[in-house]
């Protein structure tokens, strides 16, 4: 009997030493997460800069509203669409897309959906296909006229391009955490 009890006090000890090692680690890897997004979404929006204000002054568009829009669709470019297929703006596909599963809203209410989404050779080529459809698609005659990002990105909501209500506000909070309005005057 006596041989037992020295030995449970060993594995509590043991065990009370790792669940405090593992304690503290945990607070220093959430700050270290936390860090790496911040670092990820800012290379994000560094390195796509160009492309979208490439791809929306050749289409009259905000450069702002392109930059955000692509950041929020492909989770500053580390969703599976955009990391696999290369779609960095949600755009579906009639036919032969790629099936995922996404959100949707009707009437308000979340549900999950799978929908088919277009596949894209290239980053470059589904921001080129983002710029023609909101610059020649019909639906979207309003988008053009816009005097500003907010007027534009809450058009292009109201347009129908999402369904989540509240896109246009994610959108503009992306563009002024960024200070991306700047590219609109460039």
């Amino acid at each position: 009997m006596r041989k037992r009890k020295p030995n449970m006090f060993l594995r509590r000890l043991v065990s009370l030493t790792i669940l405090g090692i593992l304690i503290m680690m945990i607070p220093a890897m959430l700050l270290n997460n936390g860090t790496d997004t911040i670092e990820l979404k800012e290379n994000y929006i560094e390195s796509t800069k160009p492309l979208a204000i490439s791809v929306a002054k050749k289409h009259g568009l905000f450069p702002s509203v392109t930059l955000a829009q692509s950041a929020l669709e492909s989770n500053f470019g580390r969703s599976e669409l955009s990391t696999t297929y290369n779609n960095y703006f949600g755009i579906k596909a009639k036919s032969g897309g790629v099936e995922m599963e996404t959100k949707e809203y009707e009437n308000g209410v979340e549900k999950s959906v799978l929908e088919p989404f277009k596949k894209y050779d290239s980053k470059k080529a589904s921001f080129k296909d983002y710029g023609r459809l909101i610059s020649t698609a019909a639906r979207y005659e309003k988008v053009r006229d816009a005097k500003d990002y907010k007027e534009a990105i809450t058009l292009i909501q109201s347009c129908g391009y999402a369904t989540d209500p509240n896109y246009a506000k994610k959108v503009i909070d992306i563009i002024e955490k960024y200070n991306l309005m700047e590219l609109d005057n460039e």
